[in-house]
């Protein structure tokens, strides 16, 4: 099933085909669709789960001309008229396409739910943590191969520093016997 962040995307962008259509809205950067573009990308980031990367691409847009609409969104919409029925046109709008679709989504998802055999889905659980688990320790023993290793390392090396420790008190305790 897709997800919920894919639906709303699709039908932001079906929303979004229709504003341009209806308004004649172009891709230069006169007011009229600075405003519509603004506008849309406030409204998307408001009703929607999506990144403002993936809000921007609808538009051809990158995430930091998303970042700059909603910067200048509450001055627009305080001092503009014009700014501030465009935006309440496409939140309206897009607001209702979204909820009507995420509606129908969760009763999709209901349907699913009630048809599930327990069972059937408690083993399904069962099995997916236990291969999560096994992933897992296969991930820890990869670490910890080497790490036993070095660990052998360095403690060959400790015995040798300790017989050279030994070695050198006798040597020490020789010479002081002889003074």
């Amino acid at each position: 099933m897709r997800t919920p962040t894919f639906d709303q995307e699709m039908l932001a962008r079906n929303y979004w085909s229709t504003i341009e259509d209806s308004h004649q809205i172009g891709k230069s950067r006169h007011r009229r669709n600075v405003f519509y573009r603004h506008a849309f990308f406030v409204a998307c980031r408001e009703i929607t789960q999506l990144s403002l990367a993936t809000i921007g691409r609808m538009l051809n847009k990158d995430h930091a001309t998303v970042i700059h609409a909603l910067k200048a969104h509450d001055i627009n919409y305080r001092f503009d008229t014009q700014y501030r029925n465009i935006y309440t046109e496409i939140f309206t709008c897009l607001n209702d396409i979204i909820s009507d679709n995420t509606e129908k989504v969760y009763d999709v998802i209901k349907s699913r739910v009630s048809n599930i055999d327990e069972e059937l889905f408690k083993d399904h659980v069962i099995e997916m943590y236990k291969q999560k688990l096994e992933l897992q320790e296969n991930h820890y023993q990869a670490k910890l191969e080497p790490l036993n290793a070095e660990l052998n390392k360095i403690r060959k090396h400790n015995k040798q520093l300790q017989k050279r420790v030994d070695d050198l008190n006798t040597e020490c305790l020789r010479l002081k016997n002889l003074l």
